[in-house]
């Protein structure tokens, strides 16, 4: 019979499958809960962060620019706009009584960081969102003679902030961003089973996380560009309605997406694990997001994105080098969302990470990724102002460290 354990499964697969997860795949995609407690006979507390840089960019921009209200050609490239970032995470539980585990997390499920330069900053200089899920998942345990199933069931508190700001210097010769920021919290469930056979290092697992909805409010930094607006022809009612005020309320509305994610590994050989995952989101319920500010009451933006539905395929081998050390290798291909209105095209992210256990209860991990960009195009356009665009071949890299204590 062939015998990993799964504590020695769990760490490699953490070590390697962590960098897929947050390599900006999959529309907004970042990170999820860490539920391994749920799979552990005793209490825990797990914890990791991943860094990752996509260095995405725009090879060539072409669309139009405004000054002093008469529109005019542009061409422009390259535009580096895909911003690095971290994404963390906690989890702490295990199993409280027999039969049933579970687990306290904390994660940033989403997120998307952009800053733009040029002449396209007329339309939005930059964006971002940010995300934090607070989470309580527990599981019931049924034995089944050579294995167990668990029944798992949880909720969780989702806050967002969006952040958008647009220069008009093109357009009236002004300088600073007038910027949006709304936030918003909502809740959300997640439910799923399990099926394990510890002895052979075996589980399966089926879950699916709740669509959530927001109604966001923040506020609205106007840049004043009366005296400037004028001199450069702007209509009267423009000057008096932004002239002067310099705050004021803002709102948006945005639904994020409901997931399903199955997931599956088993020893193979003596010290060798292989593990999959294919995962599915509903990235086609954001369709745009209008930003209204409370000025005038009017839309300060509206990004479209028109997402299909994204889908994440995983897989890879685990492998124990001797009692302390093990390490993992894995692949992740994931569907682009895009339909035109932006460039976010299929990624191959190339994965690997160590396992090291200090003893039966202290474990680091540690990994790296290179993250490979398809070429892809934003075609769509918006209005006479918009712009197209022309992202090439590119990659980018993620590193990963993270860490588990069981008591």
């Amino acid at each position: 019979m062939i015998r990993v354990t799964m504590k020695s499964a769990v760490a490699v697969l953490a070590a390697g499958a962590a960098m897929a997860t947050a390599a900006q795949a999959g529309g907004f995609n970042r990170g999820s809960a860490n539920l391994d407690g749920l799979y552990s006979d005793s209490l825990g507390v797990y914890s990791g962060i991943t860094f990752v840089s996509p260095g995405r960019s725009y090879s060539s921009v072409t669309g139009v620019r405004v000054v002093g209200g008469v529109p005019g050609a542009f061409a422009q490239g390259p535009v580096e706009f895909g911003d690095s970032f971290s994404v963390p995470y906690a989890s702490a539980g295990g199993q409280l009584v027999e039969n049933v585990a579970c687990v306290g997390s904390y994660s940033q499920p989403y997120g998307a960081d952009s800053t733009y330069t040029g002449a396209i900053t007329y339309h939005i200089a930059s964006q971002s969102l940010a995300t934090r899920e607070l989470g309580l998942t527990c599981s019931y345990r049924y034995d089944m003679g050579k294995g167990r199933l668990s029944f798992i069931g949880g909720v969780f508190n989702e806050y967002i902030e969006y952040k958008q700001a647009r220069n008009f210097n093109l357009a009236f010769g002004t300088t600073g961003d007038s910027t949006i920021n709304v936030t918003s919290d909502t809740w959300g469930y997640r439910l799923g089973l399990a099926y394990e056979i510890p002895e052979i290092a075996l589980k399966a697992s089926l879950m699916y996380r709740s669509q959530t909805d927001h109604n966001a409010r923040g506020n609205y930094a106007n840049t004043p560009f009366a005296t400037l607006a004028a001199a450069n022809g702007a209509p009267a009612p423009l000057i008096a309605a932004y002239g002067a005020q310099t705050s004021a309320s803002a709102t948006t509305s945005a639904s994020l997406p409901q997931s399903v994610e199955l997931a599956v590994q088993s020893g193979i050989a003596p010290g060798w694990l292989a593990f999959g995952s294919i995962k599915w989101t509903d990235w086609s319920i954001l369709q745009s997001i209008t930003l209204i500010e409370g000025i005038a009451g009017q839309p300060f933006s509206t990004s479209r994105f028109f997402f299909k539905d994204g889908w994440t395929v995983t897989g890879g081998v685990a492998h124990r080098f001797n009692e302390q050390l093990a390490g993992s290798a894995s692949v992740t291909w994931d569907r682009g969302v895009s339909s035109g209105w932006d460039t976010l095209t299929d990624t191959w992210t190339f994965a690997g990470g160590l396992a090291y256990d200090f003893n039966e209860k202290i474990q680091v991990r540690a990994g790296g990724a290179a993250i490979h960009f398809t070429s892809g195009t934003k075609s769509q356009t918006s209005s006479a102002v918009d712009y197209t665009a022309v992202s090439p071949s590119e990659w980018g890299y993620a590193l990963s460290a993270s860490a588990s204590v069981k008591f």
